[in-house]
C-alpha cells in the first residue's frame, strides 16, 4: 500500500527535485568557496530537464523505479570573468544560493505536508 503512494510520479518528481536542489546547493557552495582560486571554473546543476526525461523514460512500476535519479553536474568553461581564468561571480552565486534555498524549503514543506497527511490517515484508522 505504502509503495503505491510513494511510487507516484508526483512523489518521484519531488524526490528527484530534492536530489537536484541538494546537488545544486553543493555546486554553488563549491563555487563560492573557490571565488579566489585561479583557473577555477564554476559548476552548474541543470537538473530540471534531466529529471523530466528520467520521469518519462523510467516510469515507476508498482515495484519501484528501476534507476535512481542522478542530477548532472557540469562545468561552465565558456567564460572567464577574471584575468586568472576564474569565472565565479560572487553576486550571481549568492543570488543563486538564495533562490535554491527557497526552492528547497518550499519542496520540503510540500513533502512535510504529504507525510503529515499520511500520518493523519494512519492515525485515524487506529482504535
Amino acid at each position: 500500500m505504502l509503495e503505491r503512494l510513494l511510487n507516484t510520479e508526483t512523489f518521484q518528481a519531488a524526490s528527484g527535485a530534492l536530489d537536484g536542489l541538494s546537488a545544486r546547493h553543493s555546486a554553488i557552495s563549491d563555487n563560492i568557496a573557490n571565488v579566489n582560486t585561479p583557473g577555477y571554473k564554476r559548476k552548474e546543476v541543470p537538473f530540471e530537464a534531466a529529471l523530466d526525461r528520467a520521469l518519462h523514460e523510467n516510469a515507476c512500476a508498482p515495484a519501484g523505479c528501476a534507476k535512481p535519479f542522478k542530477p548532472p553536474i557540469v562545468r561552465d568553461t565558456s567564460s572567464s570573468t577574471l584575468n586568472d581564468g576564474n569565472n565565479v561571480d560572487i553576486e550571481r552565486e549568492m543570488v543563486a544560493m538564495a533562490d535554491n534555498t527557497l526552492r528547497y524549503q518550499t519542496l520540503t514543506q510540500y513533502l512535510t505536508g504529504f507525510f503529515s497527511g499520511l500520518k493523519g490517515v494512519i492515525n485515524s484508522g487506529s482504535p
